[in-house]
């Protein structure tokens, strides 16, 4: 009985052994990728980190630059006393600075 035993684990051994050496290529082409899929993510990651930033900055810039036009828009309104445009450069005011409010939180979003 110990000798079957012996035997059978001898000759799992030989086919786990022999299975190694006919696939050897294929396995190291396997970790090899592994390793370069990881080292992937990680310029997934900074990428997206990038492209966050990069929205965050540009939108806040947008946002701001519609303030301004409100602003201006405002003023005109307020110098030949129309109501409607009054109106048109609050409204223009607010839009710009929720775009930027919704910019500063894209850290939260993207992270």
């Amino acid at each position: 009985m110990n000798k079957e035993m012996t035997m059978k684990k001898e000759s799992m051994t030989t086919k786990v052994g022999g299975f190694l050496n006919r696939n050897s290529m294929y396995i190291a082409l396997a970790l090899v990728c592994a390793m370069c899929m990881g080292s992937t993510v990680f310029a997934v990651d900074a990428l997206w980190n990038t492209l966050a930033g990069l929205i965050e900055t540009w939108v806040t810039r947008l946002g701001a630059v519609v303030m301004l036009v409100g602003g201006v828009m405002f003023g005109l309104g307020w110098k030949s006393d129309d109501a409607e445009q009054k109106s048109r450069g609050i409204s223009t005011i607010i839009a710009g600075a929720i775009v930027m409010a919704v910019a500063a939180l894209t850290s939260t979003f993207f992270s």
